[in-house]
């Protein structure tokens, strides 16, 4: 019971982070669950918390989402993702570790190249295609899809739900890749899926009546170096295991 309700408080964080600042919970919650179990299980359980965390929150913004982004960066994303999925368990497990890790503190770093225009529908046909293919080896892509998103000449709830719909796209079809392509089973992970989901939930629901009491950059400093300690942590443990 310990252990679940571990489980329960780290994915409500990571969800309540996301919900208030648009990016950092997903990748917080990858890289707790990369702590307690090997990367070819961490990475499946993830696309459940983030599929109910962006389901909720699409559900709550309906109205402001932009499906024609949607539609774009979802229409490559199931080939992608699929061919993603066939070659998964090729991978060394810590090669999958030490990559995951570096993408981690790759996405906390600043960047200075930051471009002003919208992008084209066209642009979010090749994010989708990316995001499928890479989001069955490292998991949490938004970092590398929030630049993108965040140019989007929409209010700020337009922006993180039309994100979270396009996140819960690829969620939903990372899970159907992993069951049918990779042969994951999810009804034996029923346990760790349960808490995984319902924190997932409470976090975005939590996030609602605070989200205006939260200053967005100390929160920001704080899940940074929360993210920079535990991938350190999992870039050591994939090199350790393939080197030593």
């Amino acid at each position: 019971m310990g252990f679940e309700l571990m489980l329960f408080a780290l994915v409500t964080f990571g969800a309540l982070v996301t919900s208030i600042t648009g990016l950092g919970g997903g990748t917080l919650i990858l890289a707790g669950l990369l702590l307690v179990y090997p990367p070819e299980l961490a990475i499946p359980l993830h696309s459940f918390t983030q599929l109910s965390a962006n389901g909720l929150r699409v559900a709550l913004f309906f109205r402001m989402v932009n499906w024609k982004v949607v539609g774009a960066y979802a229409l490559l994303m199931v080939p992608f993702t699929w061919l993603a999925a066939k070659l998964f368990h090729l991978v060394d497990p810590n090669w999958l570790k030490i990559l995951v890790g570096s993408l981690i503190l790759l996405s906390v770093m600043p960047f200075k190249f930051k471009p002003k225009h919208e992008p084209k529908l066209l642009t979010f046909v090749t994010l989708g295609a990316l995001s499928g293919f890479l989001g069955i080896f490292v998991g949490a892509v938004g970092p590398m899809v929030t630049p993108f998103f965040s140019r989007l000449k929409l209010p700020r709830d337009g922006i993180l739900s039309t994100k979270s719909a396009g996140q819960m796209m690829l969620q939903l079809t990372k899970i159907l890749a992993f069951s049918k392509a990779a042969d994951v089973d999810f009804i034996s992970l029923k346990t760790y899926v349960i808490p995984l989901f319902f924190g997932a939930l409470i976090g975005v629901g939590l996030s609602l009546p605070i989200s205006s009491r939260i200053p967005d950059d100390k929160l920001d400093k704080a899940v940074d170096i929360m993210l920079i300690l535990i991938a350190l942590k999992v870039i050591i443990e994939g090199v350790k295991a393939l080197f030593y």
